[in-house]
């Protein structure tokens, strides 16, 4: 017994380093201009970096499931499966957020600036639950149609929406840690906030089909 723990641990140790290091390669392009431009002035190549490395935390969910295989193998295979839908999502999310830095823009000079900040604050944190459960939910089915993905995200970000927070939070946590260390947040920091945010989206996607199932 003692022995199957420590190699669960040894197991789960070289997962996150696998992960660590795949995520640092597929994510290269926007971790450089993150680290050495200033990302307000260059946002069109950050956005387009973003949308580039998207494809890599469906790949990262995918180790995470199949964590019993050779991570760097199931990681390359759920980035095979997963790149187009990812990309096209991570697409999706990044106009979302160019409007709504323009309307952040826009208002904040008004009359109503602080509500409206308040109102938008709301609507990011919908439209970033959503785009992290969707992605979780084209880790767990490759082939399902994006609309359906995101569909089934919005849903279940609302109904499990404490989950929602802690997995928010958890990746906050991680661009904190790498605004100011960004070798240890790379190094030892995203794969657990992304562990984190993969367990509370799952759990959030089977308990709601869960109950689809169940229901007369």
């Amino acid at each position: 017994m003692r022995f199957e723990k420590i190699q669960n641990a040894m197991d789960a140790l070289g997962t996150a380093l696998a992960v660590n290091l795949l995520l640092v390669v597929t994510s290269a392009p926007l971790l450089v201009l993150l680290v050495l431009t200033d990302a307000f002035e260059t946002w069109p190549l950050v956005a387009l970096a973003a949308v580039v490395a998207a494809p890599g935390l469906t790949a990262a969910f995918t180790a995470f499931r199949r964590s019993d295989e050779n991570p760097f193998r199931a990681f390359l295979s759920g980035y095979r499966a997963t790149w187009t839908r990812a990309s096209l999502l991570a697409l999706w999310l990044v106009a979302a957020a160019a409007v709504l830095a323009v309307d952040a823009r826009f208002f904040a000079d008004g009359p109503f600036a602080q509500a409206a900040m308040v109102v938008l604050a709301v609507v990011v944190v919908l439209v970033a639950g959503t785009g992290l459960l969707a992605l979780a939910a084209i880790a767990e089915e490759p082939t399902i149609r994006l609309r359906d993905a995101v569909r089934l995200a919005a849903w279940c970000g609302l109904r499990r929406w404490y989950l929602t927070l802690v997995s928010l939070a958890a990746l906050v946590v991680f661009a904190v840690l790498f605004i100011n260390i960004p070798l240890l947040a790379l190094s030892a920091g995203a794969s657990p906030a992304l562990y984190v945010a993969w367990t509370n989206s799952r759990f959030s996607l089977r308990a709601t089909q869960v109950a689809a199932d169940s229901a007369p």
